[in-house]
């Protein structure tokens, strides 16, 4: 199986820590990491990937801040999503990609949610030029191994052993640690809620349409429209990103028709 991987933040190849080294996918990420603090976190994915022999593909896209990913959403404005879509589907196909991996929409945050917007629209383009992809997505902030998920969807599953989930761990709190505030907290979060053994499977459950592609409203309001209004009322925002914007993208991105296939050298 020959993999891509598409993340909306450095860090989340650490919840595929195992899997990465199993499968040795191309791997991008949409944003550089640089959020409000406006410090990239690039360098640590870096050193995270080439240690599980991932290969980072740069030139298909190239990250950029959230606070950009923010812009083009409030504003409306897909012409980077529109590229990277064009990008993304040429790679998949020049490379021969049978599977697409992403983070799931879990309401949590705007990017998270594009980025798995722009996977299945990049599975849906090349399923359009013949190419069938297997399309996974992974929890982000939801329990990582959640067994009605496990009873109930269509899933790959990687075991980790004792030692390799401690590596594991120790990997996660130490980038944690090298950025901390909110990523700390998160991290934190996540262990106290799920357990630590709960990172000791990666599941990859195979990918929906997103509520977005479904033109489906929210069941509860989307915890970045709650954050996002915190944020104002704190002065650091001036804007709340709202589900609607990115039903407004997702919109425009199901009108993009599907490129015409360009045949680029293969890399590997």
């Amino acid at each position: 199986m020959k993999s891509l991987v598409i993340a909306a933040h450095s860090g989340h190849e650490l919840l595929l820590w195992k899997w990465l080294r199993n499968e040795r996918p191309d791997f991008v990420v949409l944003t550089n990491g640089a959020g409000s603090s406006g410090v990239p976190r690039l360098e640590p994915t870096l050193a995270n990937l080439a240690g599980a022999g991932a290969n980072w593909v740069p030139q298909v896209v190239q990250p950029v801040a959230d606070a950009e990913i923010y812009r083009a959403l409030l504003e409306g404005d897909t012409r980077l999503f529109a590229q990277w879509l064009d990008a993304l589907t040429s790679h998949a196909l020049a490379q021969g990609i049978d599977c697409i991996v992403a983070d799931e929409a879990e309401d949590y945050n705007p990017s998270h949610d594009l980025c798995r917007l722009l996977a299945n629209q990049v599975t849906a383009h090349c399923a359009a030029r013949g190419h069938a992809v297997a399309a996974f997505g992974y929890p982000t902030v939801g329990h990582p191994s959640p067994p009605a998920r496990l009873a109930a969807e269509q899933h790959l599953m990687v075991e980790l052993d004792e030692g390799e989930l401690q590596a594991k761990l120790d990997d996660m709190h130490g980038y944690a640690r090298s950025f901390g505030g909110q990523l700390e907290r998160e991290l934190d979060g996540f262990i106290a809620e799920f357990g630590a053994q709960a990172y000791g499977r990666e599941c990859l459950f195979a990918a929906q349409p997103t509520r977005y592609e479904r033109a489906e409203a929210a069941l509860a309001k989307p915890a970045f429209e709650t954050f996002g209004e915190e944020r104002v009322a704190a002065g650091v925002y001036r804007h709340v990103i709202r589900g609607a914007h990115l039903q407004a993208v997702a919109d425009r991105l199901r009108g993009v028709r599907p490129m015409k296939h360009r045949s680029p050298p293969r890399n590997r």
